[in-house]
């Protein structure tokens, strides 16, 4: 589970927030967004990007509709972090994975 050390309760500015893997690896959400995927599912797309500035897209499905509506929403960043953490737990290994190969180069 991804541990958020930088919430913002600005509303009028978002701040990007800054996530850490349970292995301690840092990264942001820049952007994310959804595709239908089949009758009550969503494909969640959402793009990170590390703390040396590398980026990769992930992606995963969900049926969590009652959240996915509420983020979807949101706007701006506000969305993309909602949307995020409808998959953040299932994203998590693949995430570390990358930024630890990303670590080791």
């Amino acid at each position: 589970m991804f541990r958020n050390f930088d919430p913002s309760n600005n509303k009028k500015y978002h701040i990007m927030t800054t996530f850490t893997t349970s292995y301690e690896q840092e990264f942001t959400v820049d952007y994310a967004s959804s595709l239908p995927s089949g009758y009550g599912h969503r494909k969640i797309n959402v793009e990170i990007v590390s703390d040396c500035g590398s980026r990769k897209t992930f992606s995963h499905s969900t049926s969590n509709m009652p959240d996915f509506d509420e983020a979807n929403d949101l706007e701006g960043r506000e969305k993309y972090e909602a949307l995020f953490g409808l998959v953040e737990n299932s994203l998590e290994g693949e995430i570390s994975e990358w930024i630890f190969e990303l670590e080791n180069q």
